[in-house]
């Protein structure tokens, strides 16, 4: 039986109460908002509008170009960056895409919050009515080496390196594509590998979950509904001692 015809299957791990943690593994957020592209986002100068708009959050503004690569030449897209000023929160404003990110992540409440911010100031000037892909991404980095792994991440993701039968490797990495209920996607990578900066090992979980041609005026709740579902797939990743890292 090769499975023609069979529904595929979506995600399915145990739903969870919403927690927030006083700390937590996440290295990097993002959320990107795709929309049909705008060449006029590409000039020099970002928007007006937009800049006014995000400047007392984000005002440091730092203009970027993409280098890319193809077989017969090579291309260059401009693209505009607002920083916060501390420099902990990005904002990306692209001809196809906008996105916030950042590297200290506190709470989703926050993030929602500066999210609907530029997501406000956005909407005045991409003249969409839909997006064409909104994506949430969390990254984990969990301090734990191969030894250890049993009981910082859930054994259904391990086992192998868990029972020493790959001896003590220095690279472990596993990736996960997927369907979720609803009609949406996600990339689920994990590994074993080591911190470039410490030279320490770290287990990394790497969630990006999407949705496709989303309404305009549905993009907030389809990002919440994108967190509620990592939420539940990050805690079924988990192991004892990640668990009680959290206070859970």
């Amino acid at each position: 039986m090769n499975g023609e015809g069979l529904k595929k299957r979506p995600l399915s791990v145990p739903k969870v109460e919403r927690r927030h943690f006083a700390r937590n593994f996440i290295s990097q957020a993002v959320c990107e908002l795709r929309f049909p592209t705008l060449f006029e986002l590409e000039s020099d100068r970002p928007p007006a509008d937009f800049v006014r708009a995000v400047r007392k959050e984000f005002p440091t503004y730092q203009p970027v170009t993409d280098v890319k690569f193809s077989k017969d030449e090579i291309g260059q897209n401009r693209a505009h960056a607002f920083k916060s000023r501390k420099e902990r929160w990005t904002v990306n404003l692209k001809a196809a895409s906008f996105s916030l990110e950042t590297s200290h992540y506190d709470s989703f409440e926050e993030f929602e919050s500066r999210l609907g911010l530029v997501l406000s100031a956005a909407i005045k000037v991409i003249d969409a009515e839909f997006f064409t892909r909104i994506g949430l991404r969390y990254i984990n980095v969990i301090p734990c080496g191969v030894r250890e792994v049993g009981d910082w991440i859930n054994q259904a993701l391990v086992a192998p390196l868990a029972s020493g039968f790959f001896g003590d490797p220095d690279e472990y990495r596993q990736r996960v594509v997927g369907a979720t209920e609803g009609g949406g996607g996600f990339l689920f990578n994990h590994g074993l590998g080591m911190d470039a900066k410490t030279g320490r090992p770290q287990y990394f979980l790497d969630y990006d979950f999407f949705v496709e041609d989303v309404p305009v005026d549905q993009a907030l709740a389809t990002v919440r509904k994108l967190h509620d579902a990592e939420h539940d797939l990050f805690r079924w990743s988990l192991g004892a001692k990640a668990r009680q890292h959290l206070g859970l």
